[in-house]
């Protein structure tokens, strides 16, 4: 699964979705609680994932997101400096029988990383 995630101390995230035009998988709010936990959000969050898929490969996951921010590259490079944002593409790979997929970060990704001032993150969980 591949997520793309908009971090920010405060903004509304209907905003992103609005300047954006598609929904997120999810969001939250700074200050709610965490569950049933005596646990509350330290930042406000909007965020799009791909779903887990089964792939030999992480970019067939990373290109499905890259292909969705496209055309909304310059909106995002607005809303990043407008509302102080942090952007994070991240990766959860879940192994199963050792079978590990390619984990490697093509050039297109990096470029729009590098464009959206974008970080990585890679989770791996051996099942």
């Amino acid at each position: 699964m591949v997520e793309f995630i908009i971090t920010g101390d405060h903004f509304e995230p209907s905003l992103i979705t609005e300047r954006l035009g598609f929904n997120p998988t999810g969001w939250y709010v700074k200050g709610e609680k965490v569950g049933h936990k005596e646990l509350y959000r330290k930042e406000t969050c909007w965020f799009w994932d791909t779903g887990y898929q089964e792939s030999y490969d992480i970019n067939h996951q990373l290109n499905e997101v890259l292909l969705l921010l496209e055309p909304h590259i310059e909106t995002l490079k607005t809303l990043k400096i407008k509302h102080h944002l942090n952007f994070l593409f991240s990766f959860s790979i879940r192994v199963l029988d050792n079978e590990t997929p390619a984990i490697t970060i093509e050039q297109k990704a990096i470029h729009t990383a590098y464009e959206l001032n974008a970080e990585f993150d890679l989770d791996l969980y051996i099942m």
